[in-house]
């Protein structure tokens, strides 16, 4: 118990100093970002994945532009923050179990949000075999991204459903719907 209490303080101070460095608007960004995820997933009828990923008050979804510079465009800091998330992962997952899980996603939802569903430009990995993370982190980024360029939400749905198989996972862009259906508006 006490190593697990030792790793969780040691990944706390780790994400906190690296919070720290993000620039503030990229860091408001991604925590919306890890909202828009929390609602997609319980959308999706996945409360259990988020129950298991988060650790306290620690949420692997809140963090995945970590290492992205402002004006930055593209997936080069995708690769910053896998990497931060991945070296977290070798320092902490031998003592508890609980940093292993939650600093996979965290490389995961950094590395596979600019995966395209219908095939991935980084890499041979498509469809269900990108992590559910991603996929649920690439549709809850452009909503947030589109959502900050002004669009209503009927015209962030309109522009996210025509790419629903290609670009983003039919299932992600169908919580998104029902959300909108049930709540009529995108808003939290």
């Amino acid at each position: 118990m006490e190593q697990n209490n030792q790793a969780y303080l040691g990944l706390r101070q780790a994400l906190e100093t690296a919070v720290e460095a993000m620039d503030p608007e990229i860091r408001a960004h991604s925590l919306r970002t890890g909202q828009r995820m929390e609602t997609l997933l319980k959308e999706m009828g996945r409360s259990d994945l988020l129950d298991l990923w988060t650790w306290g008050d620690l949420s692997p979804l809140n963090y995945h532009d970590l290492g992205k510079k402002p004006g930055e465009y593209g997936a080069a800091h995708a690769e910053a923050g896998e990497m931060f998330f991945k070296r977290l992962h070798r320092l902490f997952s031998q003592i508890s179990g609980q940093a292993a899980i939650f600093t996979s996603i965290a490389a995961d939802v950094c590395h596979y949000h600019h995966c395209y569903y219908g095939a991935c430009r980084f890499e041979s990995v498509s469809g269900g075999d990108i992590p559910l993370a991603g996929r649920v982190c690439a549709v809850a980024d452009a909503w947030d991204n589109l959502a900050l360029d002004g669009l209503r939400p009927s015209q962030i749905l309109t522009s996210l459903e025509p790419q629903s198989g290609g670009r983003y996972d039919p299932e992600v862009i169908e919580a998104l719907r029902r959300f909108y259906e049930r709540h009529g508006a995108l808003e939290l």
